[in-house]
């Protein structure tokens, strides 16, 4: 799939790099991966000074032309979605239909007016589709190559129905969106949204040369992806994982992540961060998601169809500061193309494992060159020596062996439910839930889908963790942990069952019955030790059911 040179460098990341884990770079070439969607905003100062005090139905803007057309063509929401044009454009794909564009209005964030006398503005949309003859009929369809452009007034005598006034950071007139898929530059979309709103409202309703704020250019979204081989799926899978705990450890950063469980035990997963320069990723000034998807249902269909194979997406995740400007478009996708090609290197997908669509050529893309981040073996090999670490710790612990009989059941198995670690350990739930949270915080095991499958958080971390359990108690058997477990169960069901007493027996008195199991005390009166106690919570003979904690709040003294 790729080549390496010898030429290194070292990764960017100005002064951010204080906190990085030691990286560098080799340039590589690999398949180009795809842009998918995209979208650019655009305001445009068409609001001319002698309007600005004028109602804002009268004014000369290309949002108060959108408006007057809903208003002389479409009328009402009941014709919406409205056919306005046919439309034809050299960036269309050849299709057997024809294209269509058509318009409709919704209630925006902002109007005039306060309390009961406010009054909502709309914005406008128009949407492409195809018109394809159907047995049934004529057809409506939503394309893969998809267009929709928004049109919303930037006027600043518009409130929030809070009453707050409407900003308008890049001056008065039209704001202009456009969301698309399959364009491969900023331009291309602007282009496409000026195509659409000449075909509907008309070639004199603006004059972007004219009127476009040039600093108002901003990217709202862009992707870049591979459609790659099912099989490979775990490994890739796996790798976004890895990234995901190593920015984690390297940073110290917040991540947002999500893992589900799906069918056959597939893994889904979305990682997001602002933090990818410490693996020597480009230093942007946006957050970047990486995420692994499929279609619903895409186990039923053979592997002929593309649509059965998963995809790697990057792609941009908002930022703190400005959007990026269109100008920047380039840099942006580079590195979320870096992103993407990067992991499937790192998961040994091949260019054969590609697999080709309607919009991607898969195994035959284009060659494209970049710059790969190294190091990362080494990443690995120190972030899971740490946690091996832990979990060493975890399983030679003086007190208990209930962590080390969870660990053990976890590595047997792959993998474990609430329901399998009750049953082999015969520890209480919340003593279970309990512990992997604490596992889980340390970064041994993670929690996947409902029902909770506790895992280890790599492959790599369940083959160490193996042999570390197999060295920390070699004595310990499986007969044993039955037998523990057996105990504990028992141990439970005896304080939950009450005992016989002589209550009823005229000879008992209350200087001579024993308390009964199950009767709280204070803890002065317990016989056992403060650690005693902690100790039988820690390895599940008492749980949540059988310690009560007073909580004392005490008030502040007046004055």
């Amino acid at each position: 799939m790729s080549f390496e040179s010898e030429s290194f460098a070292a990764a960017p990341g100005g002064d951010r790099d204080a906190g990085s884990l030691p990286v560098s770079s080799v340039e590589d070439a690999a398949p180009k991966p795809r842009a998918h969607g995209a979208s650019v905003a655009n305001v445009l100062n068409d609001l001319a000074p002698s309007d600005a005090d004028a109602p804002a139905g009268q004014r000369d803007t290309l949002y108060a032309d959108a408006v007057r057309y809903w208003r002389e063509n479409v009328e009402s929401h009941e014709n919406e979605p409205y056919p306005a044009t046919e439309f034809d454009a050299e960036w269309l794909p050849e299709t057997a239909g024809e294209w269509v564009l058509l318009v409709k209005s919704s209630g925006w964030k902002a109007g005039t007016g306060y309390g009961d006398d406010y009054s909502q503005y709309y914005e406008q949309h128009i949407m492409l589709r195809e018109r394809v003859e159907t047995d049934d009929g004529v057809e409506l369809r939503k394309p893969p190559l998809a267009l929709h452009v928004e049109v919303m007034p930037q006027y600043r005598d518009l409130v929030f129905k809070s009453g707050d006034p409407l900003e308008c950071p890049y001056g008065e007139g039209t704001r202009v969106v456009c969301w698309t898929t399959w364009a491969e530059s900023g331009s291309e979309v602007e282009r496409r949204m000026y195509d659409a709103i000449r075909a509907v409202y008309g070639d004199d309703v603006l004059d972007v040369a004219r009127d476009r704020n040039p600093d108002s250019r901003r990217v709202q979204k862009a992707e870049a992806h591979y459609r790659f081989d099912r099989d490979k799926k775990g490994a890739v899978v796996e790798t976004v994982e890895q990234s995901k705990d190593l920015v984690a450890w390297g940073g110290n950063s917040e991540i947002d992540a999500h893992q589900k469980r799906v069918q056959e035990g597939w893994l889904e997963a979305r990682v997001e961060s602002d933090r990818w320069d410490l693996l020597g990723f480009a230093d942007v000034n946006f957050a970047t998601e990486v995420k692994i998807y499929e279609i619903p249902n895409w186990h039923k269909r053979p592997a002929s169809d593309p649509h059965a194979h998963p995809k790697i997406e990057a792609s941009f995740a908002g930022a703190d500061g400005k959007l990026p400007h269109v100008s920047e478009w380039d840099d942006a996708m580079d590195h979320l193309r870096t992103v993407v090609a990067t992991h499937a290197h790192w998961a040994g997908v091949e260019r054969a494992d590609l697999v080709s669509d309607d919009f991607f050529d898969g195994a035959g893309a284009a060659e494209w060159t970049y710059h790969r981040p190294t190091g990362r073996r080494e990443h690995l090999r120190q972030r899971y020596q740490e946690v091996a670490t832990e979990v060493y710790r975890e399983a030679l612990k003086d007190s208990t062996v209930a962590v080390y009989d969870i660990l053990r059941v976890i590595a047997t198995e792959t993998g474990a439910t609430y329901d399998m670690l009750e049953d082999r350990t015969g520890l209480a739930r919340s003593t279970i839930r309990y512990h992997v949270a604490r596992l889980a915080r340390e970064g041994v095991v993670k929690r996947l889908g409902n029902p909770v499958l506790v895992v280890f958080v790599s492959r790599d971390l369940l083959e160490r963790s193996r042999e570390i359990l197999d060295r920390a108690r070699p004595g310990r058997t499986a007969d044993d942990m039955r037998e523990d477990a057996e105990d504990r169960r028992e141990d439970r069901e005896a304080r939950d069952t009450p005992s016989e007493t002589d209550e009823d027996s005229d000879a008992a008195t209350d200087d001579e019955a024993a308390p009964q199991r199950d009767e709280f005390v204070y803890l002065g009166d317990v016989p056992e030790t403060i650690r005693d106690a902690a100790v039988a919570v820690y390895d599940g003979r008492l749980g949540d059911e059988d310690v009560r904690i007073r909580e004392r709040r005490l008030r502040e003294a007046p004055g």
